[in-house]
């Protein structure tokens, strides 16, 4: 039964945002909506991948870049300010100008802030209720301009639990809540439906020799350029420092390549089958501390090493948060040392994080509220 049209749309900063989204399309396509997903670049294979059956239309998207050195990263955001703006402006008028091409019931946009119709309704998915910035100035007037923003939308989708501080800490769970209504949506991960008890049996595009041998670590890497190379790097090369065998997976969808060496694997790109099968067999996982990664890797129950992209405040402050908490540990990536964190991870007390997945039946009451179901 075919219920209506949904367009949702993933702000392209980092992967996280469009993985995130692959679990709560395919609840919808199960309830009988049907699915147009605007994006491009590496965001569109990788939706494309796990949704084929969905309608793919082309938005471009804000690309970002960061900088090579963490002191110029603020003076960056600053200086790219009035090309998010832009892409705001841009896909607000490309979705009213879509919209009478196709008619959508109902818009959903990730981090979008320009991804809203005045006359269809239209929600808002973000965890970052109260985005860390350098300065509490800015912070507050940031999270007061959004707030603000969010009553264009009908309501605000947060990825993250709603009891305690949840996953996300302050950034989901602030002081003062927006006035728009919220929904604490449960965890997202993509990667949940395909652990496997047992790797020997799966059907996988990697050699089977591959899957079966275990690795002291997977290093996933992600995020904007040139920081997501500069990171690739460093775990390529001190990975094969190591003498021992390792994974690395490199969030290039564009590009499928390999490269290898006597003990490493650097793949550009994997599916999320053939991620989660890695993630699996590694001891270890090596990552960037950006939230989707970090609740995406939660099932899988690895011991997480996280190193935030130097500069970004939301990473540093989920990096900082999980290391108190036991769930993982934290390095700045100027003195990370691949050798030396995993041997502080041995002897680490971890604890595993809670996790407590989106259900098809509060997705079905939120649907209600919005009398789209």
């Amino acid at each position: 039964m075919k219920r209506g049209n949904i367009c949702i749309s993933p702000i392209d900063w980092g992967l996280g945002h469009a993985t995130r989204c692959i679990p709560l399309i395919q609840s919808l396509q199960q309830l009988g909506y049907n699915i147009y997903i605007a994006t491009e670049g590496h965001h569109h294979v990788i939706l494309q991948e796990a949704i084929p059956d969905a309608h793919f239309l082309t938005l471009r998207g804000y690309r970002i870049k960061y900088t090579q050195r963490k002191s110029w990263f603020n003076l960056a955001m600053v200086l790219q300010t009035p090309q998010i703006i832009f892409s705001a402006v841009y896909e607000y008028f490309w979705l009213k100008q879509k919209a009478k091409q196709i008619h959508f019931d109902f818009i959903i946009s990730d981090n979008r802030f320009g991804f809203y119709h005045k006359n269809i309704s239209s929600v808002f998915i973000t965890h970052q209720l109260n985005l860390q910035t350098p300065y509490s100035w800015s912070t507050l007037l940031f999270q007061k301009f959004q707030y603000r923003w969010f009553q264009k939308f009908k309501a605000i989708w947060i990825p993250d639990m709603e009891l305690g501080s949840g996953l996300a800490g302050i950034l989901s769970h602030p002081a003062k809540l927006p006035s728009t209504p919220l929904w604490y949506m449960g965890c997202l991960s993509r990667l949940h439906q395909n652990i496997s008890t047992n790797l020997g049996d799966v059907n996988s595009d990697i050699n089977s020799e591959v899957i079966a041998k275990p690795i002291p670590f997977l290093g996933i890497v992600s995020g904007p350029e040139p920081q997501r190379s500069l990171f690739e790097k460093i775990l390529w090369e001190q990975g094969n420092q190591t003498g021992k065998p390792f994974v690395i997976v490199g969030g290039r969808p564009l590009h499928p390549q390999q490269q290898k060496s006597e003990h490493g694997i650097l793949y550009s790109h994997l599916s999320g089958k053939d991620l989660a099968l890695q993630i699996q067999k590694a001891q270890y996982i090596i990552c960037r501390g950006g939230y989707t990664s970090l609740m995406e890797l939660i099932p899988f129950g690895k011991k997480l090493i996280v190193v935030p992209t130097p500069g970004q405040t939301e990473q540093q402050y989920l990096g900082k948060q999980w290391q108190d908490k036991k769930w993982a540990i934290c390095y700045e990536q100027e003195n990370f040392n691949v050798t030396t964190a995993i041997d502080t991870a041995h002897a680490f007390n971890y604890a595993l994080p809670p996790f407590e997945e989106m259900s098809q039946e509060a997705l079905i009451m939120q649907l209600k509220k919005l009398s789209l179901y």
